[in-house]
């Protein structure tokens, strides 16, 4: 995965760019039903699903009757959860290989708890039916968020950690070919995008999170994985008021960890450009990095946080990394102390060790052993 960040709106953009082949490629798909089969517009079971509306709604600083009108003949599915808004036009997808048949099912059974009419077992995901998925996923996505770091709740020091302040909900734009996404932020974002793109929309002020299925091109959990990685640093962002500027340590590795957390066996982060992605029996990362710190080689907490950047970076180190921020979020009352750490007032600038100390207690050189025995007590030898 590359992440390459420019200027947009005050929030840097964000290309999840993952050089795969086409995931599928079939004849020009039939546009969806107007009426969603799932829940057939009726009023008991939205609310049943936790949706609000399948539009007109806000989106940005147009509507979604404007975003279709200008993006033209790409039908474009909408709904509007509890924190979301979500725009879709993913074509119809057929999973294929056993496991993520496996995944699906267990996905589905859960949104069959709320939408009857979802079968548990399907050969294939039509749009409606991947619009539900991914409203899903951003809603437990958001809950999960929430939980691990505490928000909303007083921590060891009496101080309560920030929850969200922006002053509208967060939109996400789905699309199936780069050329519609590429559109839509040429259109609205002041810069022509096509691949994934992070963007703060000023009026109103809203968080925008944009990714096309045709740049990921791997499957329906490739592209899950992409999105949590871009919408956990959409999520970041707005706790405790926007513009606030976070290390790219803190926000890059929040983003990988939520992504592994939902998709642990995509092989996806920022890597450099010319580096290919690592051969799948390498996905569980826990015992590659025991092995390094039982070897002793690995960053240290001091030259992790003095790098001015996480993007493009070593597989090895973004193991590192992701470790790191396992540490911070499994040990017991931790992840709130740090996230009220990281996420300070508006126009303050965190400094990671300070942030770090006033968490944890401790220097960074304690820490770096603490961590080191953490690994050692908890991580497996041997992979699954």
């Amino acid at each position: 995965m590359r992440d390459r960040r420019g200027r947009a709106g005050g929030l840097a953009a964000c290309a999840l760019l993952v050089p795969f082949a086409s995931a599928q490629t079939t004849k020009p798909p039939e546009p969806p039903p107007a009426v969603d089969p799932y829940t057939r517009g009726e009023a008991l079971a939205l609310t049943r699903a936790g949706y609000q509306s399948y539009g007109p709604m806000r989106f940005g600083p147009s509507t979604s009757d404007l975003v279709q009108g200008h993006l033209g003949d790409v039908p474009i599915l909408w709904v509007e959860t509890e924190h979301f808004r979500l725009g879709s036009s993913l074509n119809e997808y057929k999973p294929t290989k056993p496991q993520e048949l496996e995944e699906l099912k267990q996905e589905l059974t859960g949104l069959s708890d709320v939408l009857e009419r979802v079968p548990a077992k399907a050969k294939k995901l039509d749009p409606w039916l991947r619009l539900h998925l991914f409203a899903r996923r951003l809603e437990l996505l958001h809950a999960k968020f929430a939980e691990r770091l505490a928000l909303g709740t007083l921590t060891k020091s009496g101080v309560r950690v920030p929850e969200p302040a922006m002053p509208e909900k967060q939109l996400v734009l789905l699309t199936q070919k780069e050329s519609t996404l590429a559109r839509f932020t040429r259109e609205y974002c002041g810069a022509e995008r096509g691949d994934s793109f992070l963007h703060c929309f000023q009026d109103p002020k809203t968080l925008f999170f944009g990714i096309s299925d045709e740049a990921v091109g791997n499957g329906d959990a490739e592209l899950h994985y992409a999105v949590v990685y871009g919408v956990t640093q959409n999520l970041l962002c707005g706790l405790g008021g926007y513009p606030h500027n976070l290390p790219t340590w803190w926000a890059n590795g929040l983003a990988l960890w939520f992504a592994r957390e939902t998709r642990p066996r995509v092989m996806l982060y920022a890597r450099p450009a010319a580096d290919l992605l690592p051969p799948d029996e390498l996905m569980d990362w826990q015992p590659l990095v025991r092995g390094r710190v039982a070897a002793g080689s690995y960053l240290s907490w001091n030259d992790m946080l003095a790098r001015a950047s996480w993007l493009e970076q070593p597989f090895g180190d973004n193991l590192v990394l992701w470790s790191r921020i396992d540490y911070l979020l499994q040990r017991e009352g931790l992840a709130g102390e740090i996230a009220l750490q990281m996420h300070l007032p508006v126009g303050t600038v965190p400094d990671g060790a300070t942030a770090l100390k006033a968490a944890t207690g401790l220097e960074l050189d304690a820490l770096d052993s603490a961590w080191k025995d953490w690994v050692l007590d908890t991580y497996r030898k041997k992979r699954k």
